[in-house]
């Protein structure tokens, strides 16, 4: 992957500022953002040579920021071993990376359910996030790639990667603003007659388990669903939350007496001990339409609508709806 630098001409209006005021003003930088750049070589320049925040920039001066590519690792004495991304393993050549976009600081791409988000334990290889990495060139290296807002492996969809530690904390701040909009397709047991807000705290039931739960000590968590299509023993709605908590969709929905179909924590039939969970989230086993007698949970990221972090750009990406969530009819499924 290219190194990539922002590079700014000043312009009168923006002459006088300094440049700590010029990158929290144009680019919200935040003061942690800001010192790791100024101890990175040629972390900040003007017109070539390397600058403190404090400079104050002259119109037609050129500033030119040089984003993280690789995250660091201190050589301490007790301290981890570097992170070194893995190549993914063979198997998962049946399941390339799909990409819904790119540019030089997002990557967003298509999770198939089955598939391990990000490197966890039993599971350093065979993720989305090492596909994604190989797809850069970074297997072997500590690439700093980061996801903003992980799925679950279960579920299905939009998953997007920042490919610098920047672009990743300009993500996290449009999340925490509400200005990151994405919206999931959910199927739930039995008929929801009308749309509905389940706003209810969740937490874990207990310290160390996986499994989540309503509970007035929780953490805020409210999920707004609406209804796309009655199906009898099935409702098809269209979802989308705030906060993003563990499993807030399925564990909100299942509230409400309606969890998502097929669901193997809080749906009909679902595994109660956490290790049953543990045992099934570390199987071998990937979702394969072919072998599988049903999807592996009724829950889909469908779209997103977020803001390029430095250009400003409105950016809408489209992971095509599963077979379980198309309507029996022409009308479009989220309008």
């Amino acid at each position: 992957m290219e190194e990539r630098i922002l590079e700014f001409v000043i312009s009168a209006e923006e002459a006088g500022q300094t440049i700590r005021s010029f990158l929290m003003q144009r680019l919200s930088f935040s003061a942690h953002q800001l010192s790791r750049l100024k101890y990175r070589e040629r972390g900040i320049t003007v017109d070539g040579a390397q600058k403190y925040v404090s400079h104050v920039l002259a119109e037609g001066e050129c500033l030119r920021v040089r984003l993280t590519q690789l995250q660091e690792v201190r050589d301490t004495v007790g301290a981890r071993p570097p992170k070194i991304w893995l190549a993914p393993p063979a198997w998962m050549d049946a399941y390339p990376l799909r990409i819904l976009y790119e540019d030089a600081d997002l990557l967003i791409a298509d999770k198939p359910q089955g598939i391990v988000c990000h490197p966890s334990p039993g599971h350093y290889m065979d993720t989305l996030a090492n596909q994604a990495v190989a797809y850069l060139g970074g297997t072997g290296s500590r690439m700093d790639i980061r996801i903003a807002g992980r799925l679950d492996r279960e579920t299905s969809g939009i998953v997007t990667f920042a490919k610098n530690a920047e672009a990743a904390a300009q993500l996290q701040k449009q999340r925490a603003a509400g200005t990151m909009e994405k919206i999931y397709l959910a199927l739930a047991e039995g008929d929801i007659a009308q749309d509905g807000t389940v706003d209810a705290p969740i937490r874990r039931e207990a310290p160390g388990s996986r499994y989540m739960v309503t509970a007035p000590d929780g953490r805020p968590a409210v999920t707004h669903y609406r209804v796309l299509e009655r199906r009898g023993d099935a409702t098809l709605l269209a979802c989308t939350i705030t906060h993003g908590r563990t499993h807030q969709i399925r564990v909100h929905m299942a509230s409400t007496g309606h969890p998502l179909l097929w669901d193997p924590m809080y749906g009909s039939g679902a595994l109660r001990t956490d290790a049953e969970r543990t045992a099934a989230e570390h199987s071998e086993a990937i979702m394969d339409p072919a072998a599988q007698e049903h999807p592996l949970l009724g829950l889909h990221a469908f779209r997103l609508r977020m803001v390029q972090p430095f250009t400003g750009e409105t950016i809408t990406a489209e992971a095509p709806a599963p077979s379980w969530a198309q309507l029996s009819d022409d009308r479009h499924i989220v309008g």
